[in-house]
């Protein structure tokens, strides 16, 4: 991804002094782009699981309302992006799961494809092959009826590491063959691998290392890279805290003005959204508890499928001994959006026929603009 950012810079005729500089702004507008377009698609996801159109609405206003993803997207960053690809292969995969045929293979290849992408983003972004792989386990079950269907499983399941492979291998190839001169990070490799690049004090001509080898070694070093990182942080913090907004982030402190004001920019979400969802789903919670309401299928269905995003993307930070920080949790947190909502769209959707129902929708969202408002100097350069 960032030979794309690299790519889009050469177009604009940018160089890497520019990024200090406010020339720098064409490379915001990737990132940007895609912090935007995570607002409709978690709409279209709602809707596709079967919310109903004012819950789709709220949350996609979650998405749009709150400061700590608006940040995220406003730096020359990847992880609206990773967010974007994750959250557009479980789209694909829920379009994917009422088809049949030619128009199924298109959406399942889309829904994989944008897995991959995220995958060779981010490490973390492999959650999402492992979602809809793991949902489309869940709707093989009956495929071992016939051997028709069964041939039909195992077509889909190459598709499903193929194309992921393919799109991660292929990165590095194109790493390697527009990068093969020395840089910053050539110290973590090893000799042989040093003499391989060019300007390096060890290049040595006649050193060959196959392209297996080097994305062998690359992936282990950049494994224990992050395995063995030692380093603290002041605003590191560990995932436990994430859903509380323990710990926001600093990211940028401007220069002080000639009034002695000076601007400077949090990664701090909403507390009105991450506080409200974390306090809905609890209340919730308690209510299927001690009333002993079941669910029906049609919900309870894509609440797991939900659950399951929220978990596999949360729990593995559990055993990560290195420093961490807020921005980890975002995927969960987009997860947590779309149960609160679809819980919502179940209990309350009925009843907004009833004007006090529908007062308190119209309190809860104009609460969650003012909370984006208040905390707006906080998320901006504003002194």
């Amino acid at each position: 991804m960032k030979l794309i950012f690299a790519y889009w810079a050469k177009l604009w005729g940018l160089d890497a002094t520019a990024l200090l500089t406010t020339s720098a702004l064409p490379l915001r507008l990737i990132p940007a782009l895609a912090g935007a377009m995570l607002v409709p698609l978690i709409w279209l996801i709602l809707n596709r699981l079967g919310a109903s159109r004012p819950f789709a609405f709220l949350g996609a206003f979650l998405v749009l309302a709150d400061g700590a993803l608006l940040v995220e997207s406003r730096f020359i960053l990847t992880d609206s992006l990773l967010l974007l690809s994750g959250l557009s292969a479980l789209y694909c995969y829920l379009v994917a799961r009422g088809l049949t045929g030619k128009r199924r293979w298109f959406w399942l290849t889309a829904a994989i494809t944008s897995a991959g992408i995220a995958g060779s983003i981010k490490w973390t972004g492999l959650t999402a092959l492992a979602v809809i792989g793991l949902c489309w386990l869940w709707d093989q079950r009956q495929s071992l009826g016939t051997n028709q269907r069964l041939i039909h499983a195992f077509k889909e399941l190459a598709v499903f590491v193929i194309i992921p492979v393919t799109i991660y291998v292929s990165s590095f190839w194109l790493h390697f063959a527009l990068l093969p001169s020395s840089g910053e990070g050539d110290a973590f490799m090893s000799q042989q691998f040093q003499s391989t690049l060019i300007d390096n004090p060890a290049y040595d001509r006649s050193t060959h290392m196959s392209f297996v080898s080097k994305i062998t070694e690359l992936n282990i070093t950049m494994y224990r890279a992050n395995r063995d990182l030692t380093a603290t942080h002041p605003y590191g913090s560990r995932w436990i805290t994430w859903p509380f907004l323990e710990r926001p982030i600093y990211y940028w402190q401007g220069t002080a003005n000639n009034v002695g004001g000076q601007g400077h920019i949090y990664l701090l979400g909403n507390p009105i959204i991450w506080w409200g969802v974390v306090i809905s789903v609890i209340i919730i919670l308690a209510h299927l508890i001690l009333s002993n309401h079941k669910l029906p299928v049609k919900v309870s269905e894509p609440l797991t499928f939900l659950t399951l995003g929220y978990l596999l993307n949360l729990l593995p930070f559990i055993g990560v001994p290195r420093v961490m920080f807020l921005y980890h949790y975002f995927f969960s947190f987009l997860y947590s959006i779309l149960i609160v909502t679809m819980l919502g769209s179940y209990f309350l959707t009925p009843k907004l026929h009833n004007p006090r129902y529908r007062l308190g929708f119209a309190i809860a969202i104009i609460a969650v603009g003012a909370g984006f408002i208040y905390f707006s100097p906080s998320i901006t350069d504003s002194p």
